[in-house]
């Protein structure tokens, strides 16, 4: 039996968008950006968690409250095209 990301993720974490994200980029406030698996119905996918000061944030998307990417692959074009050279990988 699969579990949600959302279960992992602390309720009090803030859930930013795409283009919140993309601004805090530019403004250098993204403090360390990991990713980690984010099972979901027993489909391995990935998540990323960011470390903006002392709080913590995840990506959000239009449908979810937590942003998931199908490969590494995929995941890492994504935060290349955001303007991202370095993350850390969690593997759980």
């Amino acid at each position: 039996m699969a579990f949600s990301l959302v279960q992992k993720v602390s309720p009090s974490m803030q859930r930013i968008t795409e283009e919140t994200f993309r601004i805090l980029v530019n403004a250098g406030s993204v403090r360390k950006i990991t990713l980690q698996p984010a099972p979901w119905n027993g489909r391995e996918r990935w998540a990323v968690v960011l470390k903006l000061g002392m709080d913590e944030a995840t990506i959000k998307s239009a449908r979810t409250e937590v942003r998931t990417w199908a490969s590494l692959d995929s995941l890492a074009r994504w935060l290349k095209a955001q303007g991202c050279g370095v993350a850390e990988l969690r593997v759980v």
